[in-house]
């Protein structure tokens, strides 16, 4: 029995197995952040008033119910999910030093492209489902009812919006394409930029119409966020299991989640206060609680990465055998804990994507008053 494990232990060594208990770990880490992205989307549609309806200023808001009800920002956080994902593999390549000190080049380059193009496969897909439950949405039909055979002969008289979909939705099987096919850093460097713009089209939906200032601002809140979470997300999947690619990325890591943080808040209070428009709005409105949800997890994630910058960072880059092992473990946790409010941060978006912001309402109160009959857009799409 005894030579049978030692047996098992080099082998293990040998081929870099990981161990039964880390594996089960990882399962349960994905598994508790799943759960805390279900609920924490769950929670911000009950907040932001999209599961029951009700009326202000006599317009419908929220209650749409049903497979779109649902499907709609679930196939919304599936996306935003995969497409941070992706982005982040990208960026873990980029960061890994040019020349790996493992056994085989490359060997995590590749390891992170695989993990990046099932993950582009997921951005389509869910982009996809995402494009026909807007439309289901948007006519107020169920998905059995639509019309689809008008996606192709009148893309734009059956569903306005249904170019951005589909040209994101192409993109994303080319980035997943191009990912398959390409070995090297080099590459991820050239497909970086591709899928960073992808996340335009549908950053731009929605509440980006009020104004430039708005789009602007959430285009670059988005693609800061998936660089940052992306990021993090592929330092912990992967890059944490090399050491010495570990104290190479991290500290390259730590600097551009800085420059993310700084992008991240100063476009967020730009877009919240464009659509919310005075202080007590930010807890006199649904909208605005789930914006002040966004701002409590922004802070933390800044303590967070504060402490990493201070106690673990240094530590990690040094890699002595006295300090690193405790630092890559200090490092694991707090990525971890960082993960889950980043998930539950994305959820809580979807939700405010699906509310009625302040701003919004004054708009489509403005807009009924002038032209009552005319008008008959629903508001909670804002």
């Amino acid at each position: 029995m005894a030579s049978t494990s030692s047996r098992y232990q080099v082998l293990q060594r040998t081929i870099a197995l990981p161990p039964p208990g880390r594996k089960r770990a990882m399962v349960l880490f994905i598994v508790a952040t799943v759960l805390t992205g279900v609920v924490a989307l769950a929670v911000g549609m009950w907040l932001g008033g999209n599961l029951t309806q009700s009326q202000i200023n006599g317009i419908a808001i929220g209650g749409t119910g049903g497979l779109t009800g649902w499907g709609l920002p679930t196939s919304k956080m599936v996306m935003d999910v995969a497409s941070v994902g992706v982005i982040g593999m990208l960026v873990a390549c980029v960061l890994l030093p040019s020349r790996e000190p493992a056994a085989e080049p490359g060997a995590m380059v590749r390891r992170l492209l695989r993990t990046a193009s099932w993950l582009a496969l997921v951005w389509a897909i869910a982009n996809a489902a995402l494009l026909i439950f807007s439309w289901s949405d948007l006519v107020g039909q169920p998905v059995t009812d639509l019309p689809f055979a008008n996606l192709f002969t009148d893309p734009i008289g059956a569903f306005p919006a249904a170019a951005d979909y589909t040209s994101s939705t192409s993109l994303a099987i080319v980035i997943a394409a191009g990912v398959a096919v390409t070995r090297t850093r080099g590459g991820a460097l050239i497909l970086l930029p591709l899928a960073a713009y992808n996340l335009v089209p549908m950053a731009l939906q929605g509440h980006a119409n009020h104004s430039t200032l708005l789009r602007y601002s959430l285009i670059t809140h988005v693609i800061a966020i998936s660089l940052w979470v992306g990021g993090l997300a592929a330092l912990f999947m992967h890059v944490r299991k090399q050491p010495a690619l570990l104290a190479v990325a991290a500290p390259r890591f730590s600097t551009l989640a800085l420059f993310c943080y700084v992008a991240v808040g100063v476009s967020g209070v730009i877009a919240a206060w464009d659509l919310i428009g005075s202080i007590p709005s930010f807890w006199g409105s649904r909208y605005g609680v789930l914006v002040l949800f966004k701002i409590a997890a922004l802070i933390a994630l800044g303590i967070f990465g504060w402490w990493h910058r201070r106690h673990t960072i240094h530590r990690i880059r040094a890699n002595q055998e006295t300090h690193a092992p405790r630092a890559r473990r200090a490092f694991t946790q707090l990525a971890a804990a960082e993960i889950a409010i980043m998930v539950a941060a994305v959820a809580i978006a979807v939700a405010l994507s699906r509310s009625a912001s302040p701003d919004t309402i004054l708009l489509h109160s403005n807009r009924q008053a002038a032209a009552p009959v005319q008008y008959s857009e629903p508001v909670a799409r804002g």
